[in-house]
């Protein structure tokens, strides 16, 4: 009986999350639709106008970047209702920072790939998750599910969708080890994309260096390479709200323990840092970005670095990419590091598709060959 009232509660809430979610949905697209619009981009003069043809009407706050090695001028940069200090929710390109973070780590030998969760937390030992390897974690084959089914996610994440609240908010790094060590593997060995598993690596990074992830990643990544406007976001420094893709705002997210899953906030002057560094190989961690034997990817052509997502470009050379999504930002960063060049996007809205096709026809018209046509690279099975 209490099985069953408790059946019929579920669904009466997900039956009224589902109305409110529509009618949010339809007042959304209209206010957006009828009262949105967008005014000229500034920055270079070029990208500027090549932006003012690819941003749509969704756009709110948007930064670009467009850097070649090669050029007199590296990197030249494009803005709509932002500017070089305007900082944005970066989602899951975090995952690649914490890739960055990895690779450092071996190179200091204080982890390995065939490292285990067990041997740097021996507490879980017993539980599934304690024989998992480094490896395993950084591409997305570890078993672990995207996020935890319990009843505490599937409550924040109604909150999310009926009010736009942050879904992570409290979330400490005990409690994402402690989370990760209750899960089932049902798919261990198979590519499932994990924000649990990225957050679970981070903080095993973390455990070993005898930090806590945002002052490694600052000391370690962020610092070397000048990122001075990066951070975690925590309650009192986070980014501004941002907005759902159908015009509703969102709660800035303050990821906690699931920081390494999603939790950086960035500007496009450090993203184009980021980039120049990745292409020139001076950036700590530089290696991540190297295609690893053996894991399981969700397309044939395609290969895992740590965390980085490889593709194949038409002309037999590689992207080297991540984006992100949080519930009022997407983010976008594409290397080509054959034609020495790379693009990024940062937006305060939730519309990591939209923000992909914009980076990619930008990167395709300042002149790269390799980026092929918009959507090529990838199925955006990364959003944060």
């Amino acid at each position: 009986m209490i099985g069953a009232l408790w059946g019929g509660a579920v669904v009466a809430v997900v039956a009224v999350v589902a109305v409110v979610a529509v009618v949010a949905a339809v007042a959304g697209c209209w206010v957006a639709a009828v009262l949105h619009s967008v005014p000229a981009a500034t920055g270079d003069p070029e990208v500027a106008m090549e932006l003012d043809g690819l941003a749509g009407r969704r756009t709110r706050r948007l930064a670009v970047a467009v850097v070649d090695l090669d050029a007199v001028a590296s990197v030249r940069s494009a803005f709509i209702r932002a500017d070089v200090r305007t900082r944005f929710e970066v989602g899951s390109v975090t995952k690649a920072l914490t890739g960055m973070l990895l690779a450092d780590a071996i190179d200091r030998r204080e982890l390995s790939m065939d490292t285990t969760v067990g041997e740097v937390l021996p507490a879980v030992a017993g539980s599934e998750i304690s024989t998992v390897s480094v490896r395993e974690l950084c591409t997305h084959t570890s078993g672990l599910p995207k996020l935890p089914m319990d009843v505490g996610m599937v409550t924040r994440a109604v909150l999310f969708a009926i009010l736009g609240l942050d879904p992570y908010r409290g979330t400490s790094p005990g409690r994402v080890v402690a989370v990760a060590a209750r899960q089932h593997l049902r798919r261990r060995g198979s590519f499932v994309y994990s924000n649990l598993g990225a957050a679970l690596l981070g903080q095993l990074i973390a455990e070993r260096a005898g930090r806590d992830f945002a002052s490694l990643l600052g000391e370690r990544v962020l610092s070397p390479l000048a990122m001075s406007s990066v951070a975690v976001a925590t309650p009192h420094d986070k980014a501004s709200r941002g907005w759902s893709a159908t015009g509703l705002p969102r709660q800035a997210w303050v990821l906690g323990g699931y920081a390494p899953a999603g939790g950086v906030i960035a500007t496009i002057e450090d993203m184009a840092k980021l980039a120049t560094a990745l292409l020139d190989r001076s950036a700590p961690g530089s290696s991540s970005m190297q295609p690893l034997d053996g894991p399981g990817t969700p397309t044939a052509t395609r290969r895992q670095g740590m965390f980085w997502i490889v593709d194949p470009t038409p002309d037999g050379d590689v992207v080297v990419w991540h984006n992100g999504a949080t519930g009022g930002y997407s983010a976008f960063l594409a290397l080509f590091p054959g034609a020495r060049r790379a693009v990024a996007a940062l937006a305060n809205t939730s519309m990591p598709s939209e923000l992909q096709q914009v980076a990619l026809a930008l990167a395709r018209r300042q002149g790269s060959e390799h980026a092929g046509r918009p959507g090529r690279i990838g199925d955006l099975t990364s959003e944060g």
